[in-house]
Protein backbone atom coordinates (compact mmCIF):
# COMPACT_ATOMS: atom_id res chain seq x y z
CA UNK A 1 0.00 0.00 0.00
CA UNK A 2 1.32 3.39 -0.97
CA UNK A 3 0.09 6.29 1.14
CA UNK A 4 -0.28 9.78 -0.33
CA UNK A 5 1.05 12.08 2.40
CA UNK A 6 1.26 15.28 0.33
CA UNK A 7 -1.45 16.93 2.46
CA UNK A 8 0.50 16.44 5.68
CA UNK A 9 3.79 17.50 4.03
CA UNK A 10 2.19 20.80 3.01
CA UNK A 11 1.14 21.80 6.55
CA UNK A 12 3.59 22.29 9.41
CA UNK A 13 2.43 20.56 12.60
CA UNK A 14 -0.24 18.51 10.86
CA UNK A 15 -0.75 15.03 12.26
CA UNK A 16 -2.52 12.08 10.66
CA UNK A 17 -3.18 8.68 12.21
CA UNK A 18 -3.49 5.66 9.94
CA UNK A 19 -4.78 2.23 10.97
CA UNK A 20 -2.66 -0.50 9.42
CA UNK A 21 -4.58 -3.44 8.02
CA UNK A 22 -2.38 -4.87 5.29
CA UNK A 23 -2.59 -8.38 3.85
CA UNK A 24 0.24 -10.78 4.64
CA UNK A 25 3.33 -10.52 2.48
CA UNK A 26 3.69 -14.12 1.39
CA UNK A 27 7.33 -13.83 0.35
CA UNK A 28 9.29 -11.57 2.68
CA UNK A 29 12.59 -12.81 1.31
CA UNK A 30 14.64 -15.95 1.88
CA UNK A 31 12.79 -18.63 3.84
CA UNK A 32 10.47 -16.14 5.56
CA UNK A 33 6.76 -15.96 4.75
CA UNK A 34 3.99 -13.85 6.21
CA UNK A 35 1.03 -15.93 7.35
CA UNK A 36 -1.32 -13.31 8.80
CA UNK A 37 -2.32 -9.79 7.95
CA UNK A 38 -0.32 -6.94 9.44
CA UNK A 39 -2.35 -4.81 11.83
CA UNK A 40 -1.55 -1.79 13.96
CA UNK A 41 -1.47 1.95 13.77
CA UNK A 42 0.95 4.67 12.73
CA UNK A 43 0.94 8.43 13.23
CA UNK A 44 2.60 10.83 10.78
CA UNK A 45 3.60 14.29 12.09
CA UNK A 46 5.09 17.15 10.05
CA UNK A 47 7.86 18.84 12.07
CA UNK A 48 9.00 21.08 9.22
CA UNK A 49 12.08 19.28 7.94
CA UNK A 50 10.97 15.73 8.77
CA UNK A 51 7.87 13.61 8.71
CA UNK A 52 8.00 11.80 12.06
CA UNK A 53 6.48 8.33 11.93
CA UNK A 54 5.52 6.58 15.20
CA UNK A 55 3.38 3.55 15.97
CA UNK A 56 3.45 -0.23 16.11
CA UNK A 57 2.17 -3.23 14.21
CA UNK A 58 1.68 -6.96 14.66
CA UNK A 59 2.30 -9.80 12.23
CA UNK A 60 2.85 -13.55 12.21
CA UNK A 61 5.64 -14.99 10.08
CA UNK A 62 6.75 -18.50 9.29
CA UNK A 63 10.47 -19.25 9.62
CA UNK A 64 12.66 -22.29 9.12
CA UNK A 65 14.47 -23.51 12.26
CA UNK A 66 18.23 -23.29 11.77
CA UNK A 67 18.78 -26.58 13.65
CA UNK A 68 16.02 -28.97 12.54
CA UNK A 69 14.81 -27.15 9.38
CA UNK A 70 11.14 -27.37 10.44
CA UNK A 71 8.83 -24.48 9.74
CA UNK A 72 7.51 -22.66 12.79
CA UNK A 73 5.49 -19.50 13.36
CA UNK A 74 6.62 -16.42 15.24
CA UNK A 75 4.31 -13.66 16.44
CA UNK A 76 5.85 -10.21 16.08
CA UNK A 77 4.86 -6.97 17.81
CA UNK A 78 7.14 -4.32 16.32
CA UNK A 79 7.51 -0.59 16.94
CA UNK A 80 7.56 1.94 14.13
CA UNK A 81 9.91 4.86 14.70
CA UNK A 82 11.22 6.67 11.66
CA UNK A 83 12.02 10.22 10.55
CA UNK A 84 11.51 10.78 6.84
CA UNK A 85 13.25 13.86 5.42
CA UNK A 86 10.93 16.25 3.58
CA UNK A 87 12.27 17.51 0.25
CA UNK A 88 11.03 20.50 -1.71
CA UNK A 89 9.07 23.29 -0.02
CA UNK A 90 9.65 23.29 3.71
CA UNK A 91 7.54 25.40 6.06
CA UNK A 92 9.57 26.85 8.93
CA UNK A 93 7.97 27.39 12.38
CA UNK A 94 7.58 31.16 11.64
CA UNK A 95 5.47 30.35 8.58
CA UNK A 96 8.31 31.07 6.14
CA UNK A 97 8.59 28.67 3.19
CA UNK A 98 12.00 27.52 2.00
CA UNK A 99 12.69 25.54 -1.16
CA UNK A 100 15.30 22.93 -0.30
CA UNK A 101 16.62 20.00 -2.32
CA UNK A 102 18.03 17.11 -0.29
CA UNK A 103 21.44 15.68 -1.12
CA UNK A 104 21.25 12.27 -2.80
CA UNK A 105 22.54 10.40 0.29
CA UNK A 106 19.77 11.88 2.50
CA UNK A 107 16.86 10.96 0.23
CA UNK A 108 14.55 8.22 1.51
CA UNK A 109 13.70 5.74 -1.27
CA UNK A 110 10.45 4.74 0.47
CA UNK A 111 9.20 8.35 0.63
CA UNK A 112 9.30 10.06 -2.76
CA UNK A 113 7.21 13.11 -3.77
CA UNK A 114 4.91 12.74 -0.76
CA UNK A 115 4.16 9.05 -1.47
CA UNK A 116 5.16 6.60 1.29
CA UNK A 117 5.52 2.89 0.45
CA UNK A 118 4.06 1.43 3.66
CA UNK A 119 4.14 -2.21 2.53
CA UNK A 120 7.85 -2.12 1.73
CA UNK A 121 8.57 -0.28 5.00
CA UNK A 122 6.73 -2.98 7.00
CA UNK A 123 8.55 -5.74 5.06
CA UNK A 124 11.94 -4.22 5.86
CA UNK A 125 11.01 -3.70 9.51
CA UNK A 126 10.06 -7.38 9.85
CA UNK A 127 13.27 -8.59 8.20
CA UNK A 128 15.45 -6.45 10.47
CA UNK A 129 13.66 -7.74 13.58
CA UNK A 130 14.06 -11.45 12.77
CA UNK A 131 16.74 -13.48 14.57
CA UNK A 132 19.84 -14.41 12.58
CA UNK A 133 19.50 -18.08 13.55
CA UNK A 134 15.82 -18.74 14.23
CA UNK A 135 15.02 -21.70 16.50
CA UNK A 136 11.70 -23.51 16.85
CA UNK A 137 12.56 -23.85 20.58
CA UNK A 138 15.61 -23.41 22.79
CA UNK A 139 15.61 -27.18 23.40
CA UNK A 140 15.71 -28.06 19.68
CA UNK A 141 18.06 -31.02 19.17
CA UNK A 142 18.52 -30.48 15.44
CA UNK A 143 19.36 -33.15 12.87
CA UNK A 144 21.60 -36.22 13.17
CA UNK A 145 24.86 -35.38 11.39
CA UNK A 146 25.01 -38.90 9.90
CA UNK A 147 21.51 -39.86 8.79
CA UNK A 148 19.76 -36.47 8.89
CA UNK A 149 16.86 -37.60 11.11
CA UNK A 150 15.18 -34.92 13.17
CA UNK A 151 16.30 -35.72 16.73
CA UNK A 152 13.25 -33.91 18.16
CA UNK A 153 11.17 -36.87 16.91
CA UNK A 154 13.32 -39.34 18.85
CA UNK A 155 16.79 -40.86 18.67
CA UNK A 156 18.10 -42.24 15.41
CA UNK A 157 19.58 -45.69 14.80
CA UNK A 158 23.11 -44.44 14.11
CA UNK A 159 25.83 -45.97 16.31
CA UNK A 160 27.32 -43.61 18.84
CA UNK A 161 30.99 -43.65 18.01
CA UNK A 162 32.75 -41.89 20.86
CA UNK A 163 36.13 -42.32 19.19
CA UNK A 164 34.98 -40.29 16.18
CA UNK A 165 34.44 -37.14 18.27
CA UNK A 166 36.34 -33.91 17.69
CA UNK A 167 38.97 -34.78 20.34
CA UNK A 168 39.58 -38.38 19.24
CA UNK A 169 42.99 -37.53 17.78
CA UNK A 170 44.05 -35.91 21.05
CA UNK A 171 42.90 -38.95 23.02
CA UNK A 172 45.07 -41.16 20.81
CA UNK A 173 48.08 -38.91 21.39
CA UNK A 174 47.54 -38.98 25.15
CA UNK A 175 47.31 -42.78 25.10
CA UNK A 176 50.57 -43.01 23.14
CA UNK A 177 52.24 -40.63 25.59
CA UNK A 178 51.09 -42.73 28.60
CA UNK A 179 52.44 -45.91 27.00
CA UNK A 180 55.94 -44.45 26.63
Amino acid sequence: MKLDLTEIVAHLGKRIRYDIDEPAIEDLGGDVAGVSSMTGQVTFTNTGRHLVTRGSFQAVVELECSRCLRKHRVELDLPIEEELPIAGRIVEPGGEEIVEELPEEEKEPLFVDGIFDLTEFLRQTILVALPIKPLCSEQCLGLCPRCGKNLNDGPCECPTDVEAGPFAALAELMEEDEET
